[in-house]
Formats: structure tokens, C-alpha cells, sequence
């Protein structure tokens, strides 16, 4: 079958543009009549003029990109369609996203031999999660489910992404605003006032004398306080590179009241959200684990992953081999275990998923909604203790002169 790309008119008059899987052009006409379509132009798509390529960009495909071609790729190969083909008629539908560039490269290295996993391996757009579930996926002839349950775990992501944002969002601009308003105070404002508490001649209260000592820290230190918190960033951030210090750090994540439980509760749901869609599309259990372990952000839980897949190579069950490393939550070492026992392990993951998933979402919205309110308090209580030193030495006056 061919692609062609159309430009048709309905009923109404309204121009439409798509593409369309053919054996022939005018099969092609004869599929949009026969969805009362009348076609205006129509060519095949490998014949699209070098216009259509200048306007294919470079650069890092976004996630909600990547989510909607791989639904599409999904629904085209679980209803039959040839990688190829489902390869090229999704690149189609993306004419000015560099994710029609990456889907076309792949569908070259098919057609040259490759699989579809080793060819999206060689390309940045995809992470080794991505690859490693496809390769799942054609190991085990459930391709198209693999990618339907892999667009289902990057939109359940993109949700996440959007709620933690728009809840943090207000919070994070009131943050800026207020510690940009505390800063012109102790700068602009304090050093002005001080001048005129020269010609008082009497001791300033402790909470002046603190304020106005802060206010000359903050002049003369303030630009180098800025640069070293920029500095200290770049060196964490390079430092988490180093593997022996990333483990420290999330051990260290880990025994945290509270973040250490979101921590754990949010990787443990990811692993066994992808365990279990890779189970149920009929994937090998080392394998499955071997793939999502990929999914587990802290070292310490990618570790004991590892530790996990030697033991149950090794001869032992997977609940056991968890019980030996009880890093991951004891729910879902326990529903796994069970899971077994019933012959239903994937089911058992995917419960375990949607237990931890709505515990993390219970939790983070508690936090997230007290965290506005907290903001408030703590930097109107800021300005306050400003605004008091301040005028703290002119009631003074005021009641001694009195």
C-alpha cells in the first residue's frame, strides 16, 4: 500500500488535508468519496516536492509529540498495518515537528533491515525505556499493544506533569515576586531609612540592628550569594553524574520522612505499571523486569532491581527475591507474592501500580495545596519583621518625646 497526501472538500465546502493508505491513487479518490470527500489534489507522499523537507526542523522532539505518534503507531499496527507503512504515515501527519524527520530515519533503517527497537536506538527522540518496551513488544508479537500501553504510560506522565505544574505554578511566580520585593526592601529601602536613624542618637532596638546588619551583608555579598547558589547547582548536577555519589544521596532520599515515601511509592508505581502491561502482552518475566527496571529514577532501587532479576534467574520467585531487598514498598512485595501463588502476576503489578499511584497523588496534592497558603505566611511574616524594624525606633522617638 502507498501513502497519498490530499487536500479534499466536504459537502459544506470546507477544505480538509490528510493522508491516506491506498493500493492505488484511485482507490485513494474512490476511500474519500466513499466518506464524502471530494478530492481536490492528491500525489503520493514519496513524491512530496523538497518544499515539505524544508520545512521539517531539527531539534528535540516534545514529549506530547512523542505521546500522539506512538498512540497513532499503536492503533496502526494493532489493526495490521506494516511498521513501515504505520512508520510513514504517521510521519506524515507531522510536517513542521522534527518528529517527522526521526520517524522517516527509522523507517529507512527497516527498510534497510533493522528492527524497529535497534532503529529508534539510534536515535536521541527515544530513551532506553522506549526502546527496551519495543524490543519487548517484538519479542513477544504484541507490538501494537506494547505501544498502546507505552502512549498510555507517557500520557498518565504528561497528566502528572501538567497537574504538579499548574499546582506549583502560582506558588513558584508568588515566590519569585515576594523574595524580589524582600531584596529592593534590605537594598533599596533599609539603607535609606538607616541614614536617618544616624541623627537619633540612641541605641537601636536588636531587631533593627539585625535587619540593618543583614542589609550591608546583602549589598556587599548579595551578587556573590547569587553566583554561588548558581555554582553549587552546576556542581550538583555534575556530581549526580558519579555513580558512587548519586547512591549516597538517594539512600540518603530514601530515609527522608515523607520524601523518602513519595520517592519510593512514585518509582515503585512506574515499575510496576510498565511489569505489568509487558506481562499481559506476553513477555518473559526476566525480561519484563530486565525493561522496566529501566523505569526506577533512584540507584538504590535500580540496584536492588539488578540484585532481583540475578536471584530469580537464579531459580528463586519473584516475591522472594523482593523480600531480600525490601527497598520497594511491602504492598506491593506482598500483592507480587500473591500474584504468583494465583498464576496472575501481571494482574497483581498492575494493582499494586494503581495502589501506590493513588497514595502519591493523595499525598502530593495534601502538599501541594498547604504549600500556597505556607508561601504566604512565611514571606508576609518576612515582610513583616521588616516593616517592624523599621519602625520600631521611630515609635520609640515618638514615645519618648512624650
Amino acid at each position: 500500500m502507498q501513502a497519498y497526501d490530499y487536500r479534499a472538500v466536504d459537502k459544506n465546502g470546507k477544505q480538509s488535508r490528510g493522508t491516506v493508505m491506498a493500493i492505488s491513487a484511485r482507490a485513494a479518490r474512490r476511500d474519500l468519496r466513499a466518506r464524502d470527500l471530494t478530492p481536490i489534489d492528491m500525489q503520493a507522499a514519496a513524491e512530496q516536492a523538497s518544499e515539505k523537507q524544508t520545512r521539517e526542523k531539527t531539534g528535540k522532539v516534545k514529549n506530547k509529540i512523542l505521546t500522539q505518534a506512538t498512540r497513532q503507531l499503536a492503533i496502526l499496527i494493532g489493526s495490521g498495518t506494516p511498521v513501515a507503512d504505520a512508520l510513514k504515515v504517521t510521519a506524515l501527519q507531522f510536517e513542521t515537528s522534527p518528529m517527522r524527520r526521526s520517524l522517516l530515519d527509522v523507517r529507512r533503517q527497516i527498510l534497510e533491515g533493522r528492527r524497529l527497537s535497534e532503529a529508534m536506538s539510534r536515535d536521541k527522540t527515544y530513551t532506553p525505556l522506549y526502546c527496551s518496551m519495543v524490543a519487548a513488544g517484538e519479542n513477544s508479537g504484541q507490538l501494537g499493544a506494547v505501544l498502546g500501553r507505552l502512549a498510555g504510560d507517557l500520557e498518565s506522565a504528561q497528566k502528572v506533569r501538567r497537574k504538579v505544574l499548574g499546582a506549583t505554578i502560582y506558588p513558584m511566580v508568588l515566590s519569585v515576586v515576594a523574595l524580589g520585593v524582600i531584596t529592593i526592601l534590605m537594598v533599596m529601602v533599609v539603607p535609606k531609612v538607616v541614614r536617618q536613624f544616624d541623627s537619633f542618637n540612641q541605641e537601636l532596638p536588636r531587631l533593627t540592628q539585625m535587619t540593618i546588619g543583614f542589609s550591608a551583608w546583602l549589598q556587599a555579598y548579595g551578587l556573590w550569594l547569587l553566583v554561588g547558589i548558581i555554582l553549587a547547582g552546576v556542581i550538583l548536577q555534575q556530581a549526580m553524574k558519579i555513580r558512587r555519589f548519586r547512591l549516597v544521596v538517594d539512600r540518603t532520599v530514601l530515609k527522608l520522612p515523607f520524601i523518602g515515601g513519595l520517592s519510593r511509592d512514585m518509582n515503585a508505581a512506574r515499575f510496576s505499571r510498565t511489569m505489568a502491561g509487558l506481562l499481559d502482552s506476553g513477555t518473559p518475566v526476566l525480561t519484563a523486569m530486565d525493561t522496566a527496571k529501566n523505569t526506577l529514577k533512584n540507584q538504590v532501587m535500580f540496584d536492588v532491581a539488578e540484585q532481583v532479576i540475578e536471584d530469580v534467574r537464579g531459580g528463586n520467585s519473584v516475591g522472594a527475591a523482593l523480600k531480600r531487598n525490601p527497598v520497594f514498598p511491602a504492598l506491593m512485595i506482598h500483592m507480587v507474592a500473591s500474584g504468583e501463588q494465583g498464576g496472575d502476576l501481571g494482574g497483581m503489578f498492575n494493582i499494586s501500580a494503581e495502589y501506590l499511584e493513588s497514595e502519591f497523588d493523595s499525598a502530593t496534592t495534601i502538599v501541594l495545596n498547604l504549600l500556597e497558603p505556607a508561601i504566604i505566611i512565611f514571606l508576609g511574616g518576612v515582610v513583616m519583621l521588616i516593616v517592624a524594624a523599621i519602625f520600631l525606633p521611630i515609635l520609640r522617638l515618638n514615645t519618648l518625646a512624650f
